[in-house]
């Protein structure tokens, strides 16, 4: 098992270092321009104090994801590399149960997850201490949710890469019920504004722009996040059951 976990992290290494040399990146570019809006150029804009509040309100959900998504693309790719290079056929030759080498792969993709998971909260603290402000308890929630959500994906991305045998493919299948979910999404997002802009008129007609649509939606985003916070860990513990038998009836079937 140890073998399989080393050999699953050392392919993937590459991937992974670039996108981490991103996310520092990413993260050392937000934090010197938060410093900058009151010790630096940006002091004299009239308008540093809401460019400082957009970015600790927004930079801390893009650095999340980067990390997040940067730990895991490399194992991701592997996959399709190992069916390429033709390892996977390789593998059914080996004395090594199925169950291992799709436990090998959950348990490293978990440890990544969590990794990006770290790496999110780190530019949370970041932030906030260039931003001299505290952490935000809300922006960890918001954090939670991304891994709830993005985890799952990623975790189910397992047996559904060896159906697809390459991204291309796969991406490709996965098109049509992403964009119906998309539009679906969207339609629902664009139900929901039109309804807090007309609550905003009625019960704050004084608020200018965004200002009054926020403050109506607000309540029900933060009550829908705080649910998913209850429901996001069930969840995602029950896709790690079912993408672990799906992975091993998967690799039971010799796809090549």
């Amino acid at each position: 098992m140890k073998g399989l976990i080393y050999r699953e992290f050392y392919l993937s290494r590459k991937t992974v270092v670039y996108m981490l040399l991103a996310y520092i990146i990413f993260v050392l570019m937000i934090t010197m321009i938060i410093i900058s809006t009151y010790a630096g150029n940006l002091a004299k804009d009239s308008e540093n104090a809401d460019t400082r509040d957009y970015l600790l309100s927004q930079m801390y959900l893009y650095a999340g994801l980067i990390g997040m998504a940067g730990c895991t693309y490399g194992h991701n790719d592997l996959i399709e590399k190992d069916y390429k290079s033709r390892w996977q056929l390789y593998s059914y030759t080996l004395p090594v149960h199925e169950k291992k080498i799709m436990q090998s792969k959950l348990i490293l993709r978990t440890i990544l997850l969590a990794l990006g998971f770290v790496l999110a909260v780190i530019a949370e603290v970041i932030f906030s201490a260039a931003g001299k402000v505290p952490v935000s308890t809300e922006h960890i929630k918001n954090i939670l949710v991304i891994l709830f959500v993005y985890g799952s994906m990623c975790i189910i991305d397992i047996p559904y890469m060896i159906i697809m045998k390459t991204q291309n493919r796969g991406v490709a299948f996965a098109m049509i019920p992403l964009v119906i979910l998309t539009a679906a999404v969207g339609y629902g997002t664009y139900k929901f504004t039109k309804f807090c802009y007309a609550e905003a008129a009625r019960l704050y007609p004084d608020m200018k722009g965004d200002a009054g649509m926020m403050k109506v939606a607000m309540p029900y985003l933060t009550k829908w996040r705080d649910i998913f916070l209850w429901a996001g860990p069930f969840i995602l513990i029950g896709i790690v059951i079912i993408t672990y038998f799906w992975g091993i009836k998967e690799l039971k079937r010799r796809r090549y």
